[in-house]
C-alpha cells in the first residue's frame, strides 16, 4: 500500500538494449513502457499501450523517426523472447500488447506484440534511442486506424 500523499509506483526492469534501459512502469493512472537513455545525456520516454500497438504497424505506415530501411527482412527472421516468462503485458482500455527482450540471429531488440491483431515488431537499440526523442503527437499516424481495411462482420439477423 502506498504511503499517504504518494502515488503508487512500480518499475519492473525488462532489460538493457544498447544505451537504453527498458522497464514496465506502473502508476495509479496506468501502465507505460519506460525507455531511459543512459548516455551521452539521460533521456526518458513513456509509451502507453496504444502507442506501442501503433509501433507494430511501422511496416505499413510511415513513421519519420524510424526509417523504413531493412525492417521487413529483419522481421521475417524468427524471433523469440529471451526468457518466455519475461514477456510483460501492458494494457489499457484501448490496447493490449506484450513486450519483452528478443534475441535474433545476431542481435537483440525489443519485441512488441499486438495481442489482439497478432502483429509484432522488433526494435533495435538504435531505434529505441530514436524513440527517446519522440513526442506523443509523432505517434498519431501509427495510432490512426481509419485507413486500415477491416473485413465486415456478417449481420446475424440476415443469416
Amino acid at each position: 500500500m502506498a504511503a499517504p500523499g504518494r502515488l503508487w509506483i512500480a518499475d519492473t526492469t525488462l532489460g538493457r538494449l544498447g544505451n537504453v534501459e527498458v522497464s514496465k512502469f506502473e502508476t495509479a493512472t496506468g501502465v507505460r513502457l519506460r525507455l531511459r537513455g543512459i548516455s551521452p545525456k539521460p533521456l526518458e520516454a513513456y509509451l502507453d499501450p496504444l502507442e506501442l500497438e501503433g509501433l507494430t504497424r511501422v511496416r505499413y505506415k510511415p513513421f519519420p523517426l524510424l526509417p523504413p530501411g531493412e525492417r521487413p527482412a529483419r522481421e521475417e527472421a524468427p524471433v523469440r523472447p529471451a526468457v518466455e516468462e519475461r514477456m510483460e503485458r501492458l494494457q489499457n482500455e484501448f490496447a493490449l500488447v506484450g513486450v519483452g527482450v528478443a534475441r535474433g540471429r545476431s542481435e537483440e531488440g525489443l519485441l512488441i506484440r499486438d495481442m489482439n491483431a497478432g502483429q509484432a515488431v522488433v526494435l533495435t537499440p538504435d531505434e529505441l534511442e530514436a524513440l527517446l526523442r519522440a513526442r506523443h503527437m509523432d505517434f498519431a499516424p501509427l495510432v490512426d486506424t481509419s485507413d486500415l481495411i477491416a473485413l465486415p462482420e456478417p449481420d446475424i439477423d440476415e443469416a
